[in-house]
C-alpha cells in the first residue's frame, strides 16, 4: 500500500492537502501537488492524519487528507441538514479532482512512496 488518505471533516473549498511520511516522500507529494496549478490548489501542509486511517499510518503506510476551509463544518455536521443537497458542487468537484489526481498518479508511480 502506497499511501492511505481520508476525506472525514467534509468536502468544503479545498486549500490543500496535508500529508504524514518520510522527507523523501513528502518531495515526491509536492510534486505531485504542483500537477494541480490549474486548480489552484498545490500547497502540501504537515499532519495528513485520520482515525480511519490511523492504523495504517502508525504501521508505516503514508497519510493524507484534503485540508478544506471547515469554517461551516459544523453548521451541518449530525444535524438534519447534513445531507447532499447543501453540497457546493464547484468544491465537491475540485476535492474528487486533487483525489483523482493524487491517487493516480501515486499508483502509477515506478516505487512505492518511502517509509
Amino acid at each position: 500500500m502506497d499511501l492511505v488518505m481520508e476525506a472525514d471533516i467534509g468536502t468544503f473549498m479545498p486549500l490543500g492537502m496535508q500529508f504524514s511520511g518520510k522527507a523523501e516522500a513528502k518531495a515526491i507529494m509536492s510534486e505531485v501537488m504542483k500537477l494541480l496549478e490549474p486548480i489552484n490548489v498545490t500547497k502540501l501542509y504537515d499532519h495528513g492524519e485520520g482515525t480511519d486511517i490511523s492504523f495504517w499510518m502508525e504501521a508505516g503506510v503514508p497519510g493524507a487528507s484534503i485540508l478544506d476551509d471547515i469554517s461551516k463544518y459544523f453548521w451541518f455536521h449530525h444535524s438534519e441538514g447534513d445531507t447532499m443537497t447543501v453540497q457546493n458542487p464547484t468544491w465537491m468537484n475540485l476535492c474528487a479532482a486533487i483525489w483523482t489526481v493524487v491517487s493516480y498518479v501515486v499508483a502509477d508511480l515506478e516505487e512505492m512512496l518511502p517509509r
